[in-house]
């Protein structure tokens, strides 16, 4: 399974005792849409996972340092407030780990790549650096 992602973040779920795998193209509309905490619901009904077993790994995507979403009082539920730091910026990748956490998974199977592309476009592809269209992708596989 294969994301394609710019500056949102691809998440990896891995259930080694139910042998499934899933990937989340997770952008702030997704977030807002709990996307994630969904897939995990779907693994558990469609392939009898256990939340608990489940392993997350959040790709590189655009950091706290720049996730700044102005307009976020008519975009983000209040909740999200809990994750705003200085100037409208958002720690995105928090939230993920919130909402993976809620839906169940233990924080200890909760990865986060913590590289900001929109800091390191000498890595990834940022759109929010950039402002043209272009994509890097995150890929899990069973063997």
């Amino acid at each position: 399974m294969l994301v394609r992602t710019a500056d949102c973040q691809g998440v990896l779920l891995y259930d080694p005792e139910a042998n499934v795998v899933a990937a989340v193209h997770c952008g702030w509309r997704g977030a807002v849409q709990n996307i994630l905490a969904k897939t995990v619901e779907t693994m558990v009904r469609e392939f009898g996972s256990g939340a608990g077993d489940i392993r997350a790994a959040i790709g590189p995507s655009l950091g706290p340092c720049c996730g700044e979403f102005k307009g976020y009082r008519n975009i983000f539920p209040v909740e999200f407030r809990d994750f705003m730091g200085e100037h409208s910026h958002f720690d995105m990748w928090a939230v993920s780990c919130g909402q993976l956490k809620e839906a169940g998974l233990r924080e200890e199977n909760i990865e986060v790549a913590t590289l900001c592309t929109k800091c390191n476009t000498h890595l990834f592809y940022s759109y929010r650096a950039d402002k043209s269209t272009g994509r890097f992708g995150a890929a899990i596989a069973l063997c």
